[in-house]
């Protein structure tokens, strides 16, 4: 009997039994840390309501001004959030998959307007969201962990700078 538990054992080991003992496989160590995750999930939640704001303003908008700006943010935010997937995912991070609840609260109520309440009420929200999205980014450049993110996060600002001074060259409403 003594030679059989030793040839159940030693099956049991082979055939993966010992399986249930192992540490399952660690994904690559990220020097990303919870500076760096909201961040990515901060500034991820606020590209895609910028596009979506930017897809209302092809509608909704009076001012060929402010149609301008909305497919010039959409194109932006766009690709800076093509970026930041690519970036998140050779770090194994997520990024937001809509935008955060009070975002999606301004698109609705951006998009029950049109014409000249619509310009008025976009040119305001997206300087504010452009002067937030500048303290997000900058706050990842000066105290992110991981060297690429925050590399990211600083080229970017001047994108974000750029939006803001085109769109406080928007005409007044």
């Amino acid at each position: 009997m003594h030679g059989f538990h030793r040839a159940l054992i030693a099956t049991w080991l082979v055939f993966g039994g010992a399986a249930a003992w192992a540490q399952p496989p660690q994904a690559p160590a990220s020097k990303a840390g919870a500076v760096d995750n909201d961040f990515l999930r901060q500034a991820s939640a606020a590209g895609l309501t910028q596009i979506a704001l930017g897809k209302l303003a092809a509608g909704h908008a009076g001012s060929s001004d402010v149609k301008s700006f909305g497919e010039r943010m959409v194109t932006d935010h766009t690709a800076i959030n093509v970026d930041m997937a690519k970036l998140a995912g050779s770090k194994g991070k997520q990024l937001a998959t809509s935008s955060d609840p009070d975002q999606q609260q301004i698109i609705s109520k951006l998009g029950e307007m049109t014409g000249a309440d619509f310009d008025r009420a976009y040119s305001d929200t997206v300087v504010k969201m452009d002067k937030n999205a500048q303290g997000i980014y900058e706050l990842e450049a000066t105290h992110g962990e991981d060297a690429d993110i925050r590399e990211f996060a600083r080229k970017t600002m001047s994108t974000l700078k750029e939006h803001d001074s085109l769109a406080g060259s928007l005409p007044l409403f």
